[in-house]
């Protein structure tokens, strides 16, 4: 996934593919992406000759939870799992990241932020 083509203006706040015993060896990509004062999105792309690419507004994030095996502590990787109010789907996996408690820290304080400057309440997004 080409960064630029999500426009001028825009920051790259993390980005990270899937791994497999720590290298980065998969054609699934993870981005977060913040358009400063328009939205923060996670972006999801797999595939190297046909892709799908998936998008999320970070308010509709309602919990995160790592997920981390033996073999992922050996290699500081984990799932993290994103339970989200979003039609297309209920949760968003982002499989074998590295470092996942530094990378969900990160995307709950992004979360929280997002739905202050947006003046949400999680009650308000379950409905």
């Amino acid at each position: 996934m080409n960064i630029k083509r999500f426009g001028e203006g825009i920051t790259l706040l993390w980005k990270d593919r899937k791994r497999w015993a720590g290298m980065p060896l998969s054609f699934t990509r993870y981005y977060l992406i913040e358009k400063p004062n328009q939205w923060i999105k996670l972006f999801t792309s797999v595939g190297l000759f046909s892709t799908v690419d998936e998008e999320l507004y970070l308010f509709r994030v309602f919990d995160v939870t790592v997920h981390q095996t033996f073999l992922n502590k050996i290699f500081n990787e984990g799932t993290i799992i994103l339970h989200v109010n979003d039609e297309s789907s209920d949760e968003i996996v982002l499989k074998r990241v590295l470092n996942p408690f530094k990378v969900k820290e990160k995307i709950a304080d992004m979360v929280e932020f997002e739905r202050r400057r947006r003046g949400f309440k999680l009650a308000e997004l379950n409905t």
